[in-house]
């Protein structure tokens, strides 16, 4: 969320930046609330187990009086591996093995280092990635499931322009 015009973390170089992501070291300018500052701070936790959980930032007074936009559901981040079936989870996997982010030697009995460090919560480059490609897949079968309702026959519009007596009108039909 970006409150005040700047990222959290924009250093000389991305070294740099990654080192201040990974330590939490950040800055929030003055002008900015306590609330929004405490709200930040709940956020940008490196422990997960320290980390605001999705409800505890609803929840927080900063954003009292927001009503989310129902689009947010699909934009919500995955937080967990255990909202994927078994088989995207297995792609996934698949996928980092396949692109050298997960080290053949290192992923024993069915990728056990991947499954650890998800297990545990750890994060790092292995949960790092596995999250973004787990996002993906979801973002593409949500885009899927939506683009299957929208062509369905009961959801069929045709909408019609046309001028009459110096007015332009709009018809819509539903088929």
């Amino acid at each position: 969320m970006l409150v005040c015009g700047q990222p959290p973390f924009q250093e000389a170089n991305a070294s740099e930046t990654l080192t201040m992501i990974m330590d939490c070291k950040y800055t929030v300018p003055a002008h900015v609330s306590s609330a929004c500052k405490d709200l930040i701070d709940r956020m940008l936790q490196r422990d997960p187990k320290r980390r605001a959980s999705l409800e505890e930032i609803e929840s927080h007074a900063w954003l009292q009086g927001v009503d989310p936009s129902p689009a947010t559901k699909y934009n919500t981040p995955l937080v967990s591996h255990k909202n994927l079936s078994e088989e995207e989870h297995n792609s996934i996997i698949q996928r980092m093995v396949l692109g050298d982010i997960a080290d053949r030697e290192a992923i024993v009995d069915r990728f056990a280092a991947v499954d650890r460090a998800l297990e545990t919560n750890k994060y790092n480059h292995i949960t790092a990635t596995y999250y973004l490609l787990a996002e993906r897949i979801l973002r593409e079968k949500q885009e899927k499931e939506v683009q299957t309702r929208s062509a369905s026959p009961s959801n069929l519009k045709a909408h019609f322009r046309f001028e009459c007596g110096g007015r332009l009108l709009l018809l819509s039909a539903h088929y």
